[in-house]
């Protein structure tokens, strides 16, 4: 008899416990939260991480450009004009002696720039190189003159900076004799390497 209610009472226990364990549910959120599973709610987390690395990483690309444009924002108008017309080119092929759509040279180039301004430059580079005041390096800024070659006796290209972005990124366009007019890096490998002098036109 004892044994029969013992049973009985593990029984009904063992009812009530599975009850329970039925009726409850696993909180995940906050009280008064709409109930969410813990993997909705691991996955909620990862969207606003990513969504905070995104806007993060857009701020980061609007204040990198702001300080990358700021320079032709504030650039003198004879300046903006002389760059402008020179990237107005930009893709035309080489061709020696060119100053035209069909064609152009590196000194071509510029003598068509300067021209929108009313400014003739002297029609060879290593005539160009003696038009101005030499500028150090460290103080080219848009405008100026840029000259390569095996030294300074012997300049045989020359481009326009249009952009100073940092110190180890100034960006000039010139006549490629392979790719046309186009503009590069004065700081990379192959220019700085080649690069000989820069002038400021008197006309700047």
């Amino acid at each position: 008899m004892k044994s029969l209610f013992t049973t009985s009472a593990l029984f009904i226990f063992f009812l009530l416990l599975m009850a329970a364990c039925q009726s409850s549910q696993p909180v995940f959120s906050k009280r008064g939260e709409e109930y969410r599973s813990a993997r909705e709610i691991a996955a909620a987390k990862r969207a606003s991480r990513r969504g905070q690395r995104e806007g993060s990483m857009a701020s980061t690309s609007k204040d990198r450009t702001s300080r990358t444009r700021m320079h032709n924002r504030n650039l003198d108008k004879d300046v903006a004009t002389v760059i402008k017309t020179a990237r107005s080119y930009t893709g035309v092929p080489y061709k020696w002696g060119g100053t035209t759509r069909v064609g152009m040279d590196c000194s071509g180039l510029l003598c068509t720039s300067f021209q929108s301004i009313d400014v003739t430059l002297p029609r060879t580079s290593d005539e160009q190189s003696r038009y101005g005041d030499n500028v150090k390096p460290k103080d080219i800024r848009e405008g100026d003159l840029v000259f390569f070659g095996e030294s300074k006796r012997n300049i045989t290209h020359v481009g326009m900076v249009t952009e100073v972005i940092s110190e180890d990124e100034v960006r000039f366009i010139h006549a490629s004799t392979s790719l046309g007019v186009m503009e590069n890096n004065l700081y990379s490998d192959y220019y700085k390497k080649l690069f000989v002098k820069a002038v400021r036109p008197p006309v700047f």
